[in-house]
């Protein structure tokens, strides 16, 4: 059997604190607008590394050996979490997301999570989309604009986030949105190499 699956960081650490009140005002402008809308449960905000797909069951426990090893090479690091919009795009939108920084460490603990996966032939495709760090906060059930609901937070900080592991996530369907369970988390046990500019790759 088949299970939809793919890699991402946890990212409810601090940013449920230092969002809530920004989400409360959004809500309260959804609401205000009769909007059909969506939001992500804060227990389950992430940032996705690479969307896997449909996967054979009995392979996920050397997926999961594959995730622990990588992780060992790269210490735990701090994203940004700034900025607010929209996919498409914010005339037209179905997402709403807030924007993390797009670290080095970030890239390189992908690049080599992709690598490792094609290699090991756990995936078959490369992940062919322009790497675009971000946390989905609502989805739309029909698309329209937000400009002027997410305008105010432009550019805003939302603080840090402290990443200590990669998630393995299973994706369901259930109505007309997904639902996310978490399955193996991997930690970032490799140390920090101290003369490292981004503090997160590992010095072995």
């Amino acid at each position: 059997m088949d299970r939809r699956l793919f890699l991402a960081l946890d990212a409810t650490s601090s940013l449920a604190d230092n969002f809530l009140p920004t989400h409360k005002k959004l809500r309260i402008n959804a609401d205000r607008r009769e909007m059909d809308i969506r939001w992500v449960p804060m227990d389950n905000y992430h940032i996705t590394l690479n969307f896997i797909g449909d996967f054979p069951e009995e392979k996920i426990p050397a997926l999961q050996e594959t995730l622990s090893e990588v992780c060992s090479h790269f210490a735990p690091f701090d994203l940004k979490v700034e900025d607010m919009g929209a996919f498409s795009n914010e005339h037209d939108a179905r997402v709403i997301w807030l924007g993390i920084q797009n670290k080095r460490c970030l890239g390189a603990l992908k690049n080599t999570l992709d690598q490792t996966l094609m290699e090991r032939k756990l995936v078959t495709t490369p992940d062919a989309r322009d790497f675009f760090p971000h946390l989905t906060i609502a989805r739309l059930r029909n698309p329209r604009s937000v400009k002027d609901m997410i305008s105010p937070f432009k550019r805003k900080s939302f603080g840090k986030l402290h990443i200590r592991d990669v998630v393995l996530y299973e994706s369901k369907i259930q109505g007309p949105w997904p639902v996310y369970t978490p399955l193996w988390r991997a930690s970032l046990s490799g140390a920090t190499e101290q003369d490292s500019t981004d503090y997160c790759f590992s010095a072995s």
